[in-house]
């Protein structure tokens, strides 16, 4: 495959660096083996195009994933998990839904505000949810009397799950659905018999990645390897 370099701009976690990135060919399809080999070396996908950073002066993108056979969910990920047990959890290709773009967009608006996802959210719904190149690609729906609450892009590979994209109505907090939809990924994961469930970019210091170092084990693609990360507090 051919590789590009992206442009130097904004990083979005971190205020005072610049992102570069390394990116797939887009005129090039990803397929699921392609895929299989690079999410092993760190890379993520978006879309059609899968990618990584290679920032000039910054390494803070761990990419990470959950040993699923191991991960013990701890007291405040248990109380989440049983408050949601009524919550349904159907599986379906990645298609355009009208109800699922707009709770794409409400969740934009309320994650992402002034960012530029919240003003083009129908065109990013799409490239982001629904093209989904050569990768076997599968959404799980979350529903409460047929009302969707959240909705989780997830790619289903050799060598695990990986968890691409995922989003959920604002208006229920106290639910905790970004919790509840990795508890839930974590679950569907070990039904798949696949070892790992992959969860993207972890920045140490970055308030919005904070949640995925309270999922325990977590391992990180760190030194061209995979290694287990101490990253969490002491499990409750």
């Amino acid at each position: 495959m051919a590789f590009y370099i992206s442009a130097l701009q904004k990083c979005p976690y971190l205020p005072d660096q610049e992102e570069l990135l390394v990116l797939s060919d887009p005129r090039e399809m990803v397929g699921n083996a392609q895929y299989g080999q690079l999410l092993q070396k760190g890379f993520r996908r978006n879309g059609s195009v899968a990618y990584r950073p290679m920032c000039p002066q910054c390494d803070a993108c761990i990419s990470v994933r959950i040993p699923v056979a191991e991960f013990q969910p701890d007291r405040g990920q248990r109380r989440t998990w049983g408050r949601n047990q009524e919550i349904q959890i159907r599986e379906q290709a990645p298609q355009w839904d009208a109800a699922h773009a707009r709770l794409f967009a409400e969740y934009q608006c309320w994650r992402h505000p002034g960012g530029g996802m919240d003003e083009h959210a129908d065109r990013l719904y799409r490239e982001m949810i629904v093209e989904t190149g050569g990768v076997d690609a599968r959404l799980l729906v979350f529903e409460q009397d047929k009302h969707p609450l959240a909705v989780a892009l997830v790619d289903v590979l050799d060598g695990g799950v990986s968890a691409v994209y995922t989003f959920y109505t604002p208006d229920l907090p106290q639910r905790g659905l970004g919790i509840f939809a990795i508890l839930s990924q974590i679950e569907w994961t070990r039904k798949q018999r696949l070892p790992y469930l992959y969860l993207g970019y972890w920045v140490a210091s970055s308030p919005k990645m904070d949640y995925k170092k309270h999922f325990r084990p977590l391992e990180g693609f760190v030194a061209g390897g995979w290694r287990l990360l101490s990253t969490a507090r002491k499990r409750e």
